[in-house]
């Protein structure tokens, strides 16, 4: 799907999360998406330290129908000794320069569209998990908080031999949030975290999939060096995760309508005489959340 910016000018956005003053973007594309704007990087609360980084792969359906799972992100997760941080390198790395271009160039790259919005801050003294979600279109954030899930693991006995980044791996399943989960660990990395909320398994969980073949997170890199866990100053408001889910399935099955009230102009090329067409405020994005 090709997509790219037309035009940048400053509105004021009505919605229903009360976001205010934004800048609005046009865009021209294919074939109609949700799309994630620039957060600015300037302000940051440094939390702790991770002593080890693991960067997973993380492959979801972009449609009903896309079995091959073509959509792709790296997802970093910090080990703090107080925090655990999970969020995509891609869109982190890509804040990063474009804060940096708008103070020189006012250019900025559009974040492409299979670049995940959520991210998870996990407090190890209160066990209590923070859920961040970007808004399409604006630079609104909406968080939840939830006690950190306390998952039931059933340990498999596989005939097959699993390695996953040269580790030999065991087998391990959960449910969690509606889905039932398979997952890889290593008892050669004996610390009880994985990716998403899959933790509290025997060892580090290098590979996890669902049973429908909906998401796969693989693990592609460790790394060691101290790096900072933080948390950005960001235009957040906080909801109950109940109402979180409720407004996301409403936002995904009213996607054109959504779009419309925050602002933002998107134009759909076509090979008419204008060469294009406005939104259909009928459109619907596809939906297929993490947890159900």
């Amino acid at each position: 799907m090709k997509k790219f910016l037309i035009a940048l000018t400053a509105i004021m956005i009505l919605a229903s999360v009360d976001i205010s003053a934004q800048v609005s973007v046009t865009y021209a594309m294919d074939t109609p998406t949700f799309t994630l704007v620039h957060e600015s990087t300037d302000k940051s609360q440094t939390l702790d330290s991770c002593y080890l980084t693991i960067t997973y792969r993380y492959k979801y359906k972009a449609t009903e129908k896309d079995d091959s799972l073509s959509h792709d992100d790296l997802m970093d997760l910090q080990l703090g000794r107080k925090y655990n941080a999970f969020f995509s390198q891609n869109i982190r790395n890509l804040d990063i320069q474009n804060t940096k271009e708008l103070k020189t160039t006012m250019k900025l790259k559009t974040i492409p569209e299979s670049f995940v919005g959520f991210d998870l801050l996990v407090n190890h003294d209160d066990s209590k998990t923070i859920v961040t979600n970007r808004i399409p279109y604006t630079s609104q954030v909406i968080e939840y908080t939830e006690n950190t899930p306390s998952l039931i693991w059933t340990y498999l006995i596989e005939e097959k031999s699993y390695n996953v980044m040269g580790y030999h791996c065991h087998v391990a399943k959960c449910n969690l949030g509606g889905r039932e989960w398979k997952v890889y660990y290593t008892n050669d990395i004996p610390l009880p975290y994985g990716p998403w909320k899959l933790n509290g398994v025997k060892g580090l969980v290098l590979k996890a999939e669902d049973s429908e073949h909906n998401f796969i997170f693989e693990a592609v890199g460790l790394t060691q060096k101290p790096q900072p866990i933080i948390r950005y100053e960001w235009n957040r408001k906080t909801m109950k995760k109940e109402d979180w889910q409720r407004f996301e399935r409403e936002m995904y099955q009213n996607a054109g309508a959504f779009v419309r009230n925050t602002g933002a102009r998107i134009i759909i090329m076509d090979n008419s005489e204008k060469g294009f067409h406005r939104l259909n405020e009928d459109w619907t994005q596809f939906y297929n959340p993490l947890e159900k």
